[in-house]
């Protein structure tokens, strides 16, 4: 993997309502929808890290189970339909990963409350985006799993489950592209 420089643009949004208790214990929502192999976390995975097995409800019926990518490079992103860099930074992504067959891309969308899934769905269809998404809940189950502090927070995740790079904030398309060709 190259030397391709990442860089993180602050103007991302806080994600409110995630504060850790990092007391140790594995996550598991109050709803038993969203399950994480971890304890919540006080900051990002760093490279070399794993990132941790889950399972979450899929945008639109079904689950999204991390183990499905093992064996494959993977781009996955955190994000919240209310952050307006978030907005801008999928379709980017979208298209980048257009040209990256070899490189899944997968969402998580977290900061969700009751009645906006709908909205988020609407948000992918108008924008032609078809990479799967799995929901967070309302607890914030895996956004503390995996220390967002800001969105959009993207985590490039080499074949073998380990974090390459992290990314928070909008980036500039030169730079996810580079990123995604050091997974590739």
């Amino acid at each position: 993997m190259g030397g391709v420089a990442a860089v993180a643009v602050t103007c991302g949004v806080m994600l409110l309502g995630c504060a850790t208790d990092n007391g140790g214990s594995t996550g598991t929502s109050g709803s038993g929808r969203v399950r994480v192999a971890g304890p919540a976390r006080t900051s990002l995975f760093e490279p070399g890290e794993e990132v941790p097995s889950f399972s979450a409800p899929a945008l639109g019926g079904g689950r999204i189970e991390w183990e499905t990518y093992r064996g494959r490079p993977v781009v996955l992103v955190l994000w919240m339909l209310s952050c307006p860099h978030c907005r801008a930074e999928l379709p980017v992504l979208a298209s980048v990963a257009k040209d990256f067959t070899n490189v899944a891309l997968v969402a998580i969308t977290c900061g969700i409350g009751q009645g906006e899934l709908s909205s988020v769905e609407e948000y992918m269809e108008d924008g032609g985006l078809t990479f799967p998404v799995a929901v967070d809940d309302e607890s914030d189950t895996l956004a503390r799993a995996f220390g967002i502090r800001y969105v959009p927070t993207i985590y490039f995740v080499e074949s073998d489950g380990r974090v390459f790079r992290v990314v928070e904030g909008e980036s500039p398309e030169a730079t996810l592209r580079g990123l995604f060709e050091a997974l590739d």
